[in-house]
């Protein structure tokens, strides 16, 4: 039951994640925001091994793992991106989300997970849930071209293969993989910052006169994703990876809570059905 409960919380702090992302990308590029927000991340997780919160044993397995992981993470963010700029994206988000959970969920398969039929019904309801929760009826909802949904599918496989990697991470290691994801992820997305810059594709002018909000949220956003991380490793240590992995893909829960709420931006029908069947189906999981 505990793996449930911090699978769920792992999907809304991922969710709150992706909704401060979205604010601050009402100001810059979302490259440049996921770019700075990697390094906010990673800053946050080192305060985590100083603080003695948390231990980090830098392993053979823990490595490979986490160079495997940051690789995959940058993959995905820039196959979600591409295929965002695609669009549609009322239909290309979720569909990203709903192969990210059905990768681990695979994997899991191979791995010898096995679970009662109640068990299965129950994470089919899940899946379910999250191309409801994700899906926004009536804003361009045109149908999707091949490439964008080869764009949406890669990047469900870049965060799925990420949450394997999470996964198989040994234990005694600690977060010394969630660190080498972040590391690796911000040497990527950060990298392709500066190289913007450089270029001159993204002038530096673009920073001048943003002030502090801009830079809170990029922050927030890095914390949480860097917290999202961890939870997940607590969750998915303490049960499987495809019934966390599958309750981590509910993310977008979280981001169109925080709009409902904070934004006061209304529901569509579809939605609030998902998030019903969420909740439902994530107490089934449960019991």
């Amino acid at each position: 039951m505990l793996s449930v409960i911090l699978g769920f919380a792992t999907s809304l702090v991922y969710g709150t994640a992706d909704f401060f992302g979205a604010i601050a990308s009402r100001r810059l590029k979302p490259t440049l925001v996921t770019g700075i927000s990697a390094w906010a991340g990673l800053l946050f997780l080192s305060s985590m091994l100083v603080s003695g919160l948390f231990q980090a044993t830098f392993s053979p397995a823990a490595i490979l793992w986490g160079i495997i992981g940051g690789v995959f993470s940058a993959f995905g963010l820039s196959m979600f991106y591409r295929a965002l700029a695609i669009g549609p994206i009322s239909i290309l988000s979720p569909l990203s989300a709903l192969v990210a959970g059905l990768v681990p969920a695979i994997a899991g398969a191979f791995l010898g997970e096995r679970f009662g039929w109640l068990s299965y019904v129950a994470i089919a309801l899940v899946l379910v849930a999250v191309f409801l929760v994700g899906f926004v009826p009536g804003q361009d909802v045109r149908l999707p071209s091949p490439q964008g949904v080869l764009f949406g599918i890669g990047a469900g496989v870049g965060i799925g293969v990420v949450l394997i990697c999470l996964h198989n991470a040994p234990a005694s290691s600690g977060i010394a993989t969630v660190i080498l994801v972040r590391l690796i992820n911000g040497l990527v997305l950060g990298g392709y910052v500066i190289f913007q810059l450089v270029t001159r594709r993204v002038a530096a002018s673009t920073f001048k006169g943003l002030g502090p909000k801009p830079w809170l949220t990029m922050l927030a956003t890095g914390v949480f994703d860097s917290g999202a991380n961890l939870l997940f490793v607590l969750a998915v240590r303490q049960g499987s990876l495809t019934v966390v992995s599958v309750l981590t893909a509910l993310y977008p829960l979280g981001t169109i809570l925080l709009a409902r709420f904070v934004l006061k931006e209304k529901l569509a029908l579809s939605q609030s059905i998902g998030i019903a069947l969420a909740l439902g189906a994530t107490a089934l999981l449960a019991f």
